[in-house]
């Protein structure tokens, strides 16, 4: 499974479907991005976890001395409470 995000505007949003991807309403995404450090996904995971929100999907890189990751999860209200969870808003 390949998640691709964001897509803005009605233009990214065809060109990803005529490659054949499909667009989801039910699958939300938060960025987070900070300093690297070790088990800071750990961390952020548990915290997700504690609070009930469901991963369906997680990616994380880092970029130098930063990592940038993506958090799927079931709902827009998901979304909202873990970036207020994360202290991101």
């Amino acid at each position: 499974m390949v998640f691709v995000t964001p897509l803005q505007g009605d233009g990214e949003t065809a060109a990803a479907a005529q490659i054949g991807f499909n667009v989801s309403q039910t699958l939300h995404s938060v960025r987070i991005i900070g300093p690297n450090q070790r088990g800071i996904v750990a961390e952020l995971t548990a915290k997700l976890a504690e609070a009930g929100i469901n991963l369906r999907g997680f990616s994380a890189s880092v970029i130098g001395s930063r990592f940038i990751a993506y958090a799927a999860v079931d709902s827009h209200a998901d979304a909202r409470k873990a970036i207020e969870i994360l202290g991101w808003d």
